[in-house]
């Protein structure tokens, strides 16, 4: 039985229900963090591998401490970054807080009404929410936050990692302040995270102006895990690469299939040979292939007269197809491996999977990590297949010192020494910045700009914005209509303002593109965001099936589609630029340097590493950063997609034509003369570089949703500080300078 000295002091209803689980003990992690989250005086960090008990570590004490004293109104907020883990969540809270008789209410958009309205009439109990939902509650129901969440005592925030970084990150520490700011008190944020690098870079997250008040709580006992690694390579064809070459995968023979997607069916082969009849998670970085290799195996399955046991998971399947797969991987009682994009890699709970695959480089070492944690949960044994393609020799630079295979090398070498990404440190996040403005506009009504900078800025957590770059924002924002200021000085919505809190989009932070739903005989199949000319797209791929356009209606945003069995393309996808830290790059020399043949990497990923380190050397790139090729000069500096990308920009200002390909730049038709020449004239300006000169040859500075309500000025300044790294940038081409002479 659990042991008195921390067991006693959670309530003996819970440690009833302890009881009824069976469990002899709970563990480390739990019984650290009962004593900090019943003190109630101090934020805390949850961090432990996947299903490490981080909900019950949070909630078994919170729930202690609310059930103490009966007070009316909201006591937790539970807050998750997908509708589909609230619903997972939902189902544990219930059992946990029947005993107590606390009401746990879910709260997102597939929610119906008369559930919410409950709490509208009498708040009490736990509210899991998103940060979308939160957003509407703040902005359309003031008054409701302000009482019904007068007597809140904890913030518990989920997979809090997947809010480090970017605008939903920023988007959720403003709505924690704002919130705070209306009930008049401090609110303890409890952060249940997967394990990370640096502590100090997670406390400034859960509580930007006050780090010191976060605590760490971690296992004291680690449980034994062992990983089993292989990375796969494979080379590509041209053809497949560029997709200049269609077949109809689903009608087409498996012999067809080798030669026009060669490396696409050798993954394909080796994922059906080496995970059927067991529970998998096999990651893409798109859609579009997801779709292929999902496709192919259901070919091989069907060519075999096996059942299928492959099937696709993305964000433009319908809900229903989604949730079938979800539900026979939590279930696991028919062998299921799902090829997905970033939609499994966090929320439902899957008790038994076997292998992790991942096809190319994933995102990050963070996302990998994050991947990963799904695998080994029953026997501590983790299981990870890396597949790799490269083109032939002799197309690209970046194929011939395999770039791919290098940079899933780094990623995997530095995940076992325990690194992780941090979040950004310098980003003003001024598209959420006005998405929080015009919020705290519409629910408040008459303020002014001060009490606007004091509550978001200058207490809030964009305090890198100044007042008066706030100012120039607040003014573009009155130029475009979006804010009015009155005669006694105070603000208030303009007709486009109104217009644009009132969309229903206007609750997330991030961007988002029109989804159209995709119908075949009256039944929902899927979405998409219907990128580029429509009339263009007469067929595509979705579920492993091809489907031929019968009709588009732009009004209700409807595709009606019928069956095709000939030639199609899975639906086309967002492009992302995917940043990738300095340490990687600095992890990838190191591998291009070295002489040893990791026992991790199978055959065909061990010739192509000796490809890639012979054309390594055989290019000086030991020794220099500068290779010249027939069409012009490449540059290596090695760092991450910042510099890069400051590189390129201050080239072009030279009239450079220079693109970044992979981890470096190419130049084209340009002497090592003329590149001096250029370098020169940028180090002369040195620092007092213009952000608008600098940005004025560059149109793609709307990265993020809400900056197309700004002006040309305040864009360029916003992207300037927050994609671009001059210091850095100046340092290589200063060495760069030397390399030339």
């Amino acid at each position: 039985m659990p042991a008195p000295q921390y067991f006693q002091s959670i309530d003996p209803r819970l440690q009833r229900w302890v009881y009824r689980k069976g469990w002899s003990d709970l563990n480390s992690l739990q019984q650290n963090a009962i004593p900090p989250i019943l003190s109630h005086d101090r934020d805390v960090v949850i961090s432990a591998a996947t299903a490490g008990g981080k909900t019950e570590a949070a909630f078994l004490p919170a729930l202690t401490y609310i059930a103490k004293e009966a007070r009316p109104g909201v006591r937790i907020l539970y807050i998750s970054p997908l509708k589909a883990l609230i619903n997972d969540q939902y189902r544990r809270l219930l059992d946990l807080c029947d005993p107590l008789n606390i009401k746990v209410t879910p709260w997102h958009g597939d929610i119906s009404g008369h559930v919410k309205r409950r709490q509208f009439t009498a708040p009490s109990g736990v509210i899991l929410v998103t940060p979308e939902s939160l957003e509407s509650l703040l902005l359309n129901h003031t008054a409701f936050i302000k009482e019904g969440f007068a007597s809140l005592d904890y913030v518990i925030i989920d997979e809090f990692h997947a809010f480090m970084a970017g605008e939903r990150g920023a988007q959720l520490q403003s709505q924690l302040h704002r919130i705070e700011n209306l009930v008049g008190h401090l609110i303890v944020r409890v952060a249940l995270s997967a394990t990370f690098s640096n502590f100090e870079d997670v406390a400034v997250k859960v509580r930007p102006h006050h780090p010191e008040r976060v605590l760490d709580i971690k296992p004291t006992t680690k449980t034994a895990s062992q990983l089993s690694l292989k990375v796969h390579g494979y080379v590509s064809s041209v053809e497949e690469i560029r997709d200049e070459e269609q077949i109809d995968i689903s009608a087409s023979s498996l012999k067809n299939l080798e030669v026009h997607y060669p490396s696409a069916y050798a993954i394909s082969k080796d994922i059906f040979r080496l995970m059927r009849g067991q529970v998998n998670l096999v990651f893409t970085n798109a859609k579009h292939t997801t779709e292929r290799i999902a496709a192919i195996l259901m070919r091989m399955s069907e060519h075999c007269h096996v059942p299928n046991e492959f099937f696709p998971h993305h964000g433009s399947l319908s809900r229903e197809a989604r949730e079938d797969v979800e539900s026979r991987l939590i279930k696991g009682e028919l062998p299921t491996t799902a090829i997905c994009t970033a939609t499994l890699e966090l929320g439902i709970d899957i008790s038994d999977v076997a292998t992790i695959g991942q096809i190319q480089a994933p995102f990050s070492v963070a996302s990998l990590r994050q991947r990963l944690g799904r695998s080994g949960r029953r026997n501590g044994r983790a299981t990870l297949r890396m597949f790799v393609y490269e083109l032939p020799e002799g197309i690209s630079l970046s194929s011939d010192i395999s770039e791919e295979l290098v940079t899933s090398m780094a990623m995997v070498e530095l995940l076992l020494q325990h690194w992780y990404e941090p979040p950004p440190a310098r980003r003003l996040f001024v598209s959420t910045l006005v998405q929080q403005t015009l919020s705290v506009v519409a629910s408040i009504p008459r303020t002014t700009a001060k009490a606007l900078y004091e509550l978001l800025c200058k207490t809030g957590p964009f305090s890198m914005v100044t007042p008066g770059f706030y100012a120039l924002i607040l003014k573009a924002l009155g130029e475009n209509d979006l804010l009015v200021q009155l005669g006694d000085g105070s603000l208030t919505l303009g007709l486009k303002g109104e217009e644009v809190v009132s969309d229903w989009g206007f609750y997330a932070a991030f961007n988002s593109v029109q989804e159209y739903r995709i119908v075949h005989n009256g039944k929902e199949i899927g979405t998409t965001p219907l990128l580029g000319d429509p009339e263009e797209l007469h067929t595509f791929l979705l579920g492993g099936k091809g489907w031929e356009i019968i009709d588009i209606d732009r009004r209700y945003h409807v595709i009606t589609v019928k069956r095709y069995d000939k030639d199609c393309n899975p639906l086309p996808a967002l492009s992302n630029e995917n940043p990738v830290h300095e340490k990687i790059r600095l992890k990838m020399v190191e591998i291009y340097e070295r002489d040893d043949a990791p026992s991790y990497l199978n055959a065909e990923a061990q010739e192509l590493l000796r490809r890639a380190r012979r054309n390594y050397r055989k290019l000086g790139l030991q020794q220099r950063h500068i290779v010249e090729t027939p069409l012009g000069i490449a540059l290596f500096p090695w760092s991450d997609n910042g510099i890069l990308r400051t590189l390129r920009l201050l080239l072009l200002n030279e009239h450079v034509s220079v693109e970044i390909v992979g981890s470096h730049l190419e130049l084209q038709y340009i002497s090592r003369e003329s590149l001096s020449i250029a370098i020169a004239a940028i180090l002369r300006r040195g620092k007092e570089i213009d952000p608008e000169e600098l940005l004025k040859r560059h149109t793609n500075i709307e990265l993020e949703k809400f900056i197309t309500y700004l002006n040309p000025r305040v864009k360029r300044l916003n992207y300037f500080y927050d994609q671009c790294d001059i210091p850095g940038a100046l340092n290589f081409l200063r060495n760069l300078a030397k390399e030339l002479r």
